[in-house]
């Protein structure tokens, strides 16, 4: 049996007068060239909630606390591992990314209202952008 692989997801969102936007990173070509949320692998004895602040801060360079989802994602990736992937949301006031360019070419602020599926290159990042847009506006 495969060990587990951990995972975070991390969904950026940040209010402006009425609207959320919510940020969308393009990866590189030799990853397909999709938009997704942060993504990013647990280290070690890290912590789920200290990797998806690191990752945050790594993909984007933005900091913000990060709120755990009640949304649990497991799948086996392309490298034949088990992957259990937990999700968050960040609420941040600074929207000047600064890309990591070692996994993404461009970023976007998109209106989330405008969002559907098939802007996302995976439905689970699609269905944790839904459940991260109900939890701020609860």
């Amino acid at each position: 049996m495969n060990e587990l692989h951990k995972k975070v997801q991390v969904i950026i969102l940040h209010r402006t007068n009425n609207n959320i936007n919510t940020l969308l990173l393009q990866t590189k070509k030799d990853r397909g060239e999709y938009w997704q949320n942060v993504t990013g692998s647990v280290d070690g004895d890290e912590s789920w909630e200290d990797a998806a602040s690191r990752e945050l801060e790594e993909e984007t360079g933005l900091k913000g606390e990060v709120h755990l989802i009640d949304m649990v994602f497991k799948f086996h990736d392309r490298w034949d591992r088990d992957v259990e992937e937990r999700v968050y949301y960040a609420e941040v006031d600074d929207t000047r990314v600064t890309i990591s360019e070692e996994e993404h070419q461009s970023f976007r602020w998109c209106n989330s209202d405008d969002l559907s599926e098939k802007d996302f290159g995976h439905a689970n990042n699609f269905q944790a952008f839904k459940e991260a847009l109900r939890c701020i506006k609860e």
